[in-house]
């Protein structure tokens, strides 16, 4: 039997995996650490004790900030730094806390590890400090000597790399994750050829739609950071229940029949509870239990025509609403074994004037505008020839 995966997926998916580990640091690539405090005399005694500092082989990097907002922008410009030594009082009686704040809520640098050190404990008591934001470590400067400087570095950078290698290896469960889910995909599509990689580009519309309603609007609720990190992949699996279907059906190039259509339309089913069976392993929402919800629904239709449960409007759940436009404008613009691409200007008319009946009017909506935007990424500068009034292969009238 042939490989049931495309290699040049395939490669690609493990060459990124091959690419997050990690290089050898060398001494020539010191760790960097950015002090922001605003007396000089802090500045330099920090580079005098810790001139000769090494750590893993490698030495410090010193990055230097007298203000809060200089500090701020240093970070931005490196955000590879491990350690910030932080002051609290500077141009404002707390500028070192709300420096904090933004470090880990605006620019979202979860990852560098963050020292508080205050010549005056009032204005920031430890366990206040501790409790209400996100710092590492705390430290008044009178009881910073030497070897206490040295010890909370030498604290401080390992756990930064124990943090980054937490990091690197969640990175690559996901990417393993992902090429596993493409190659239970591929298993479907290795039985219906035409469909090229087809799954790749309904998860990058599936993940631009739900980013896109996500912003703003009534949606914007329900899609969460969980539900835009998983609905992606997820979509991947929206025809995996394929793989129950008779191959002479599933490859036929022409027109199914009434009793062929019966049994194409049992794919939907047959995904749905297969992908139940896998989410029910997995504690909490997962690309598992999102994709259970995609197969199931994405063939059912706003006005509650659809299939295999004839859901209506809000019935069907979002994820698969979303799906349902990215499929469809696919399935219309790709070529098949049984008809010709449609035009995307086409198509997207095909979508405005199924809005409201086959789609979510408010998706279909998100979807124009993201091509407007020129965010699709797919549709060709020049239209190709026009297509046939009707597809040749379409759905028997009920």
């Amino acid at each position: 039997m042939e490989d049931m995966t495309r290699p040049d997926e395939m490669d690609q998916l493990f060459a990124e995996e091959e690419a997050l580990e990690p290089r050898p640091a060398s001494k020539d690539d010191p760790w960097k650490v950015l002090v922001v405090d605003d007396e000089e005399q802090v500045h330099a005694v920090t580079r005098l004790v810790l001139g000769d500092f090494e750590f893993q082989g490698r030495g410090l990097k010193f990055l230097n900030a007298y203000t809060a907002q200089a500090g701020a922008s240093l970070l931005v410009e490196n955000p590879d730094v491990a350690v910030i030594l932080l002051d609290v009082v500077m141009e404002s009686e707390h500028a070192g806390l709300e420096l904090v704040h933004k470090i880990r809520e605006e620019i979202g640098n979860r990852f560098v590890r963050i020292v508080l050190r205050t010549g005056q404990p009032g204005q920031a008591p430890e366990k206040q400090a501790f409790l209400e934001y996100d710092i590492n470590d705390y430290r008044t400067k009178t009881e910073l000597t030497a070897e206490k400087l040295f010890t909370a570095m030498v604290g401080a950078l390992r756990n930064y790399e124990d943090i980054k290698r937490i990091k690197r290896l969640f990175e690559q469960v996901k990417a393993s994750q992902l090429a596993t889910v493409v190659a239970m995909a591929d298993l479907a599509e290795y039985k219906d050829e035409d469909t090229g990689d087809h799954v790749l580009r309904i998860k990058r519309r599936t993940e631009a739609i739900a980013r896109k309603l996500g912003a703003s609007g009534p949606y914007s609720v329900a899609i969460n950071e969980t539900f835009l990190e998983l609905v992606g992949t997820a979509a991947i699996l929206h025809d995996i229940g394929k793989i129950g279907i008779p191959d002479r059906i599933l490859q036929k190039p022409a027109k199914l029949t009434a009793e062929e259509w019966e049994v194409m339309r049992t794919h939907a089913l047959m995904g749905e509870h297969l992908l139940r069976k896998l989410a029910a392993m997995v504690p909490g929402p997962s690309f598992m239990s999102i994709g259970a919800n995609i197969a199931g629904g994405h063939h059912e239709k706003w006005n509650g025509t659809g299939y295999p449960r004839g859901l209506k409007g809000q019935e069907i759940p979002l994820e698969a609403r979303i799906v349902a436009v990215a499929d469809v404008y696919d399935a219309l613009t790709s070529r098949r074994a049984y008809k010709e691409p449609w035009p995307p200007k086409e198509a997207l008319e095909a979508l405005r004037r199924d809005a409201g009946s086959h789609f979510d009017p408010l998706i279909v909506e998100a979807f124009l505008e993201l091509v407007a935007e020129g965010n699709d990424g797919t549709i060709e500068p020049s239209a190709p020839a026009p297509p046939p009034e009707t597809p040749e292969r379409k759905e028997p009238a009920e």
